[in-house]
């Protein structure tokens, strides 16, 4: 598969929604770049999703998927420069020592492209950590980006996270649904 190209961006604010939760990076993708994607998805061999498994989420939408560490080594480029150094995941022995620090080192050669139709959705769900079958790399988090977004008219399909607290009504933390925008979240 050949990927739309993309261009490295130069002083994208990275902007925390959720400590070391959410981020994210607003036109990460120009417009233009945006609608090449949109384009290069509608001429995939999109498969509408499978009825839920036991245990899984309510899901319904079309997707493709490939590996690419081509294109992951791309995604990785054009985010990282503008993302903050990140504490160990809590399961990490050296999150036993105080203040350690690191900067993303890749992102996942499984790469998933979502399209949704009006009342298409995803429901309520976690993402799990996976291993990357290819540099064997384990993930700490979840890169969306959308292609389209409210400028495009599109109404719902925000990604909503429930942040709760014991003994607190339960928070609902909805980021902005914008084109081109990079949302990571673990």
């Amino acid at each position: 598969i050949q990927f739309p190209p993309l261009r490295q961006k130069e002083y994208l604010k990275c902007t925390t929604i959720l400590e070391d939760q959410i981020l994210v990076l607003d036109d990460l993708m120009s417009p233009d770049e945006c609608k090449l994607f949109v384009k290069f998805i509608d001429n995939l061999p999109l498969e509408l999703t499978p009825p839920k498994k036991k245990g899984e989420a309510e899901r319904v939408n079309y997707r493709f998927s490939t590996t690419s560490e081509t294109f992951a080594e791309r995604l990785h480029a054009l985010i990282a420069p503008h993302l903050p150094s990140f504490p160990y995941p809590q399961s990490s022995k050296r999150r036993e020592i105080d203040g350690l620090l690191r900067l993303p080192h890749s992102c996942n050669s499984n790469i998933r492209m979502y399209k949704y139709t009006p009342s298409q959705h995803f429901g309520p769900h976690y993402d799990d950590a996976i291993c990357d079958t290819k540099t064997g790399t384990r993930s700490e988090w979840t890169l969306l980006i959308y292609l389209t977004g409210t400028e495009d008219g599109v109404e719902g399909g925000e990604t909503i996270f429930y942040k709760n607290q014991r003994g607190k009504a339960q928070e609902i933390i909805t980021p902005p649904l914008r084109r081109g925008t990079a949302l990571l979240h673990r």
